[in-house]
């Protein structure tokens, strides 16, 4: 699973790595600098930056993390299924995240996540990042719910997969993790299916986080 991650980007980070890949931040305006807080651990129901699909480009948001649909139309605490995360397996069909996936697909900046293992009341805490570095992006879904008491929520869920052999020791599942020409391809593809396919696990080492 995907229970919290970290974000250490900055905004002109950002603007260069989309620009790499001829994907330019349409909004806000790339020569300005808003302001992105560096977050080391992000946890559900946070609010969080994501970018999504926009004319010309894409264009970045701060989102909370824990997807809402838009059916919902009563008080945003009273949504209480975890929909923080959404499983590869059905996501193309469970109604909390099947129009997003036709639709509403976003890049969840991140540049690790976390997982912990050992007994209750000495676990370890483990940071997941690229060994070579390469800028990441987790694959997403976004929605928008006007509800009783907020009003319009934006909000995302991370899609997450079979974590595979090596990183088993740790987890059972993972998030989807996106790099280079696939962060195009899962914002613009109709059906960009085989991006959920199970990355290499040794792409990733795992160092003891504090």
């Amino acid at each position: 699973m995907c229970g919290r991650y970290r974000d250490a980007g900055t905004w002109h980070g950002l603007v260069e790595q989309f620009d790499q890949r001829r994907i330019p931040i349409v909004f806000p305006d790339p020569g300005g600098a808003p302001n992105l807080p560096v977050n080391l651990d992000i946890r559900p129901t946070q609010d969080a930056t994501i970018l999504r699909a926009a004319p010309g480009g894409v264009e970045l948001v701060r989102a909370r993390w824990w997807l809402v649909p838009h059916f919902h139309r009563g008080p945003l605490k009273d949504w209480r299924f975890s929909t923080f995360n959404a499983r590869a397996e059905s996501v193309r069909t469970a109604r909390s995240f099947r129009d997003g996936w036709r639709e509403r697909r976003c890049l969840v900046a991140a540049d690790g996540w976390y997982e912990w293992t050992g007994e209750k009341g000495a676990k370890t805490k483990w940071l997941f990042r690229p060994r070579d570095g390469a800028p990441m992006m987790l694959a997403g879904l976004w929605d928008r719910a006007n509800t009783a008491d907020h009003g319009p929520v934006e909000s995302f869920a991370i899609v997450t997969q079979p974590a595979g052999a090596a990183l088993n020791a740790y987890h059972d599942r993972a998030p989807v993790t996106l790099f280079g020409d696939d962060w195009r391809r899962w914002l613009h593809e109709g059906d960009p299916a085989d991006l959920l396919a199970a990355d290499d696990a040794d792409r990733f080492e795992a160092t003891r986080a504090a």
